[in-house]
């Protein structure tokens, strides 16, 4: 049997699959488990927020869900794109065993980090005039306008925060971010419940207070991942106080990587952006439901980014070896995993989806909007979930355009002008636009994995 796992006359050992199906499943469940904990915890600031907000004024909560969906989701997806490739690039040093080369991924991507982050915040400081130009009312505009002004002085720290957690999941160390998580969201909850409802001596401000809640939290995430990965005793050996020694020319591979993921989210987002715009369009009860959905269906997506993440760096390293049968077998494993987990939240969300909108609101009317259609989001979660494990897969492979291309395809040429046409000329209103997502996520899904079929094919 030769290193790859092949036989010259019977192809893939079966003895050999066995035992890297096993290692794959174990690595992936130890590397993805820290990774998904943490984004379910990203997700959970959301969650609280969109809970809180949601009990206390339906209003409230189209003016936040207006503020993230449409401009700061939009703004922190480019930013995470831009420095996609840390993650990619810290693994395929840790598959070499070179960790000072892995330490040099990080040191170098710190000054670029925070200009990213600066360079965020002020292309979305105009927000009114944004939300104005998108079509929104007056009032809308200036509510969530004035949110996103608040929220934007968070998004460097949010920036940094992500620069330490992935270098820290490319070394095979994500329960750091976990841990980080965890104490962010007991401070989120404290400071909701304060700035939200006046509680402890407060102003009571409602989706502002939300607002200045998660800009503190988010300073709150950075300070803490910053600190650990400056001193924590573990990761000294990966040379993280010296200079990188780097010409900017010299690691440009792993910025076009991230150019490429910054595209590629930013059609994504600007797609699903595209729906809080139509949603808003609908009115003030569809713009909220809007806001109530994606936090039903949040968790098992934060779950497959967390798989996805996992997945890129088993990728990474069997890639970096040159190990075609490994890095195949790498992918095909996150997949299915991801496929298996995914599929059982649907069902769970299909059988308990109005226990579930009871945690967000107790407007009727949000309810009786979201119940009838809950198979076409559910199977639209599975997919969603999928197409980005498969995204990340290939980002895994290094590979730089592909993702995007396909991507781009999906949600600009297909998913857009279908939610489009089926809220509208059709007539199916806020149902027509998780029908025109289902078809968007799903032409991602396939595109994506023939594009992975031909690279396990083909690659190394």
């Amino acid at each position: 049997m030769s290193e790859n796992g092949t036989t010259n006359s019977q192809g893939l050992d079966p003895q050999w699959l066995r035992e890297r199906l096993k290692r794959h499943f174990s690595e992936l469940a130890r590397l993805a488990l820290p990774a998904v904990m943490m984004r379910i915890g990203i997700f959970g600031l959301a969650m609280v927020d969109t809970a809180m907000v949601g009990h206390y004024a339906t209003e409230h909560l189209a003016w936040l869900n207006l503020a993230n969906q449409s401009v700061i989701m939009f703004a922190l997806v480019v930013g995470l794109g831009l420095l996609g490739g840390i993650t990619v690039y810290t693994a395929n040093a840790i598959g070499a065993d070179d960790k000072r080369e892995a330490g040099r991924v990080w040191r170098r991507n710190v000054p670029f980090t925070i200009a990213v982050g600066i360079g965020i915040m002020l292309a979305v400081w105009p927000a009114e005039t944004w939300l104005t130009l998108l079509g929104q009312p007056e009032v809308k505009a200036q509510e969530g306008g004035k949110l996103i002004r608040i929220l934007a002085l968070g998004l460097p720290a949010h920036m940094l925060f992500v620069c330490c957690t992935m270098f820290l999941e490319g070394i095979k160390r994500a329960e750091v971010g976990f841990y980080v998580m965890v104490g962010a969201n007991l401070v989120n909850v404290a400071l909701n419940y304060a700035l939200i409802f006046g509680h402890f001596g407060m102003p009571e401000l409602g989706a502002e207070g939300s607002a200045w809640a998660s800009t503190g939290v988010r300073i709150f995430m950075a300070i803490a991942a910053l600190g650990y990965v400056w001193f924590a005793p573990s990761v000294r050996g990966y040379g993280l106080r010296k200079p990188h020694g780097q010409k900017w020319h010299e690691w440009r591979d792993q910025r076009h990587m991230g150019y490429a993921s910054a595209v590629s989210l930013a059609a994504e987002v600007l797609a699903f952006g595209a729906l809080a715009i139509f949603a808003g369009w609908l009115g003030t009860v569809p713009l909220a439901a809007h806001g109530v959905v994606f936090q039903v269906v949040g968790v098992p997506l934060m779950m497959s980014i967390g798989i996805g993440v996992a997945s890129s760096v088993r990728v990474g390293i069997a890639f970096s070896r040159a190990d075609k049968a490994d890095a195949a077998l790498a992918g095909l494993s996150g997949i299915l995993l991801n496929f298996l987990l995914t599929g059982a939240f649907a069902v769970g969300i299909y059988f308990f989806i109005e226990p579930l909108l009871d945690i967000f609101t107790d407007d009727q009317r949000i309810i009786a909007l979201l119940v009838p259609p809950v198979v076409i989001y559910a199977i639209a979660m599975i997919f969603d979930a999928s197409q980005m494990v498969a995204s990340m897969i290939l980002r895994g492979y290094r590979e730089t355009w592909w993702p995007t291309y396909l991507q781009g395809f999906a949600f600009i040429i297909v998913m857009l002008p279908a939610c489009y046409i089926m809220a509208f000329p059709v007539g199916h209103g806020w149902a027509g636009l998780m029908e025109g997502m289902c078809m968007g996520v799903i032409t991602s899904w396939i595109l994506q994995m023939a594009r992975f079929y031909h690279l396990a094919r083909t690659r190394i």
